[in-house]
């Protein structure tokens, strides 16, 4: 299906639902599931919706105790946002689904209305499937418009972007393993906090733009190095680090002799 077929699919059983008598919702709920399931788009918008969601903590917030009727009776609160919205109705539809939720009860208490089962059902309808329908509606016919990006490709480059990061916090977590397993472990550690310092101080400073920016390279460059066990290109990189900030000396006071000290100690153990 394309994306115009499956809003109209979704669209039409969402529909379906709000068209029925209590008796067949379970019924038409499941006709609602499968529609989303049918669509890759709709997947993607709700895995989007749902990554970081905590229905727990969501639960507490829109089903909260009445401020008017009698106790044991709840009230439901819309989500603020499409996000939130989406999400947490979906987890409500799959959880009735599922029977995790026992449907007439959810209804009796949060959805009551002067002892009517019917007038209460009617209320799940409007203050819940109708926004969760016009929320998807809206979302699927800016993507299709072109308006927002394709939550399909949108879902995948979030997921490559978190595998990416996992991928560079393990690669950084081996590289502090390795390091700290090295008798020079301590000085490089000491070489990097001076570094950032002077980052700092770089980019507080009322140095000229186009000047903060090669000081930046040049520590970032020698900071690299560091990591490497190329003992010509660290020795290069401190060359640009020493005469940098020698040009800076009341900035950078100190530096050389320190960081040339610590750094005696990581040529030492390569």
């Amino acid at each position: 299906m394309d994306k115009n077929a499956e809003l109209a699919l979704f669209l039409a059983k969402a529909d379906e639902l709000i068209d029925s008598k209590y008796i067949i919702a379970d019924i038409k709920i499941v006709g609602l599931l499968k529609a989303i399931a049918a669509s890759d788009t709709l997947i993607a918008i709700f895995k989007n919706c749902l990554t970081g969601f905590d229905y727990a903590a969501a639960q507490k917030k829109y089903l909260v105790k009445s401020r008017y009727l009698a106790e044991g009776k709840g009230e439901f609160i819309l989500p603020p946002s499409s996000r939130e919205l989406l999400a947490f109705i979906f987890s409500v539809l799959v959880d009735i689904d599922a029977k995790k939720i026992d449907f007439s009860q959810f209804i009796n208490k949060y959805f009551y209305e002067d002892g009517s089962f019917s007038a209460g059902y009617t209320a799940f309808l409007n203050s819940m499937i109708k926004p969760f329908k016009n929320s998807v509606k809206m979302l699927m016919e800016s993507v299709i418009d072109g308006k927002l990006q394709d939550p399909v490709e949108a879902f995948t480059e979030e997921e490559e972007r978190r595998v990416a990061l996992e991928n560079a916090a393990a690669e950084e977590k081996r590289k502090e393993k390795e390091l700290s397993e090295k008798a020079y472990g301590e000085s490089v550690k000491a070489i990097r906090k001076i570094l950032l310092s002077d980052k700092t101080k770089v980019k507080k400073s009322k140095l000229k733009a186009d000047v903060k920016e090669e000081f930046t390279l040049i520590i970032d460059t020698f900071a690299n190095s560091i990591d490497t066990c190329d003992k010509d290109g660290i020795i290069y990189a401190f060359l640009a680090y020493k005469y940098a900030v020698k040009s800076k000396k009341l900035m950078f006071f100190g530096r050389v002799k320190t960081v040339g000290n610590y750094l005696k100690d990581v040529l030492n153990g390569l």
